[in-house]
């Protein structure tokens, strides 16, 4: 197929632009990712460009996923550019040029989010005296921030930093339990592009293409500036209007001012938007022109999709708001002729369950097949999950620390803090890891206190015969094919978790995070789930009404959105200062889902469990976003919208 069949006119300029740096400026539904595939596509067929010097970085796995494939389907060839996140493109770089970097403990291995909260946390909270683990998740946010922001380089950074103390115990801990954050993979590949004039690159990188580069934080612009600095061509691709990942400090500036930081550099831009029926659009960019130091784009909807349903809907409290919505739901299924997964419920936020366990359970009375995916649920997380990776951990290395401190927290019983304290204390005298120490003590109990000199070795030892039997070959080669790669692994949960659910789910999440790293290696699979959960967007679930937060709906689109909930108390909440524009794209994002049927409840008060959330906490009343209060809809008494829905049903 050529590489500019079907495309809009503007949509082939944008695609065949080369030469120069260049930002494609995209709004929502305008072709974004169909044009980043039908620019690859032109680089190598129309220019002769070696695939394998086109890199592509992506915010998200399922973002690099969908890409990655695109492409694959265009090419068809045997050579494909390299299509990755920034963390994994980051971990890759430091692997690569492990021996150079001193800074990091190595072998290098990346702590994962439940082992930041269950181990590095915990620990950090009793190694430093803290009353609670939110203190010591706040100081690691913090440090975090800082590394994103650039802050940690500022002069006296240290001095400034709340809490010395957290960061000498932190540095302490990260040696022996031979740690990496992920929050800091791209300020080591920052501070090494820096510092190291013989650090290699994967591939020599003669273009370089950057999704969503709005969500780029002020570190992640730096590591691409060092990266174009090497006389690569860069092609970035975003909408500042888009810009919702505040939280990681990402810096929509970055976009908006790409053509001042890369003198130049062509403007591009994407007008049709080929998602969203014009009146949706018209709200959506009622809220966007809010900010007026956004770009100014031009966007219109495509031909064709003049009108589009929006309703502004007022309920007195969250049980009629839960019906109303329901029955909205059952309109658009039985009139509109919907299928279920094509309406989208989105959330602010959902502690507890707050706001969609109501909306779950009426939808389920009224027999629509409904999921509510608004926090993460991970079966590598559960107890069999986590003892399961622990042990493919240790057949790849067997002095990796986190792994068997994991094993001792959930597989080994009767091993305590105490125990644990036992071997980090040997470890910090003896200048090695906690791995080392273990295996010491398990050569010579008597280096351990006497109380712990029978049960630490006896669990050591039940360790290494399960590790054995589970995997008794060697686990460093490459397997045949993925499949054999998975038999192995299936062979060894058979053994590890017995219950068949709990197995098939652990072993479902593997299995998609080695066709996402086309792995066949025990290593690899083992270092793709070290960057698996950088994922914020949530894929559907088929043949279910889905109930999301707004943060999770980016890059989702379907035929009907509803956002619940939708009250200034929420939106902006208690964000404050730039925090509230974040929150004003974030419900420009959520809107924009919608191809032809949008719909925003609010309620007047709220009780229960809902009273205690949001800005305003303990007090019943609520009322519009600020964001939508002035726009050109009305709202609608809710209960009176639902009857007309039921006349018309009838």
């Amino acid at each position: 197929m050529p590489w500019d069949n079907g495309l809009l006119p503007e949509q082939r300029l944008a695609a065949s632009h080369t030469g120069s740096h260049a930002r494609m400026l995209a709004g929502p539904g305008t072709g974004k990712t169909l044009t980043l595939t039908r620019h690859v596509c032109f680089l190598v067929e129309n220019q002769h460009v070696n695939p394998g010097n086109i890199f592509a970085l992506t915010f998200t796995r399922a973002a690099a996923r969908e890409l990655r494939q695109r492409v694959d389907a265009e090419l068809n060839a045997n050579s494909l550019p390299k299509v990755s996140t920034l963390h994994s493109f980051s971990l890759r770089q430091l692997l690569r040029n492990a021996r150079r970097i001193s800074e990091l403990p190595q072998p290098l291995r990346i702590a994962d989010d439940w082992e930041e909260r269950n181990i590095i946390l915990e620990d950090l909270k009793a190694i430093l005296g803290l009353g609670h683990i939110n203190e010591a998740r706040s100081l690691l946010n913090e440090l975090s921030a800082d590394w994103q922001s650039l802050t940690a380089e500022e002069a006296g950074w240290e001095r400034r930093f709340p809490s010395p103390e957290f960061l000498g115990a932190w540095r302490e801990h990260r040696e022996i339990y031979g740690y990496t954050l992920r929050s800091e993979l791209v300020y080591q590949l920052k501070k090494a592009l820096e510092h190291y004039g013989n650090f290699d690159l994967e591939a020599p990188i003669q273009y370089l293409l950057v999704d969503e580069y709005q969500d780029l934080n002020r570190c992640d612009l730096a590591v691409v500036h060092q990266i174009a600095s090497r006389g690569v061509e860069l092609y970035i691709a975003g909408d500042d209007d888009q810009s919702i990942y505040g939280f990681r400090k990402a810096h929509p500036e970055g976009i908006r001012r790409f053509p001042r930081d890369y003198t130049g550099a062509c403007d591009l831009s994407l007008e049709v938007c080929k998602r969203c029926d014009e009146e949706i659009l018209n709200l959506g960019l009622f809220v966007a022109r809010q900010d007026t130091r956004r770009i100014e784009k031009a966007i219109r909807a495509e031909r064709g999709r003049q009108g589009g349903e929006v309703g502004l809907i007022r309920f007195r409290n969250q049980s009629e708001e839960a019906f109303g919505i329901t029955r909205i739901c059952h309109h658009l299924i039985s009139t509109h002729g919907l299928q279920p997964d094509g309406i989208l419920i989105l959330l602010r936020s959902d502690h507890n369950a707050a706001f969609s366990n109501p909306l779950r359970e009426q939808i389920t009375v009224a027999g629509i097949p409904v999921t509510a995916a608004t926090e993460a649920t991970i079966p590598l997380d559960e107890v069999e999950g986590r003892s399961l990776l622990a042990f493919m951990r240790l057949a790849v290395n067997l002095e990796d620390n986190l792994a068997w401190r994991t094993l001792f927290q959930v597989w080994c019983d009767g091993i305590g803090s105490g125990a644990v304290s036992a071997v980090y204390d040997i470890a910090r005298r003896q200048g090695g890891s906690f791995a080392q120490a273990l295996l010491a003590a398990h050569n010579d109990p008597n280096i351990l206190p006497s109380v712990h000199r029978t049960r630490v070795p006896g669990a050591i030892q039940r360790v290494l015969d399960r590790l054995h039997e589970l995997f008794p070959d060697s686990s460093l080669r490459d397997y045949s094919t993925m499949d054999d790669l998975m038999n192995v692994i299936r062979q060894a949960a058979l053994v590890v978790i017995p219950s068949e659910e709990k197995r098939e789910a652990v072993l479902c999440e593997l299995g998609r995070t080695a066709q996402m790293a086309q792995t066949v290696s025990l290593k690899e699979i083992i270092r793709a789930t070290e960057v698996t959960s950088e994922d914020i967007e949530q894929e559907i679930q088929l043949g279910k009404v889905n109930i999301l937060t707004m943060h999770k709906a980016k890059g989702l689109t379907a035929e009907a959105v509803v956002i619940t909930a939708g009250e200034d108390q929420y939106i902006p909440g208690r964000a404050q200062g730039d925090a509230i524009e974040d929150e004003r794209r974030l419900l420009y994002v959520s809107l924009t889902r919608a191809r032809h049927h949008l719909f925003v409840t609010y309620c007047d008060s709220r009780t229960g469990l809902q009273r205690y959330t949001g800005r305003d906490s303990g007090r019943s009343a609520r009322s519009l976003t600020r964001f939508l209060t002035d726009s050109p809809y009305t709202p609608v008494d809710g209960m009176a919208f639902v009857n007309r829905l039921e006349q018309e049903n009838a």
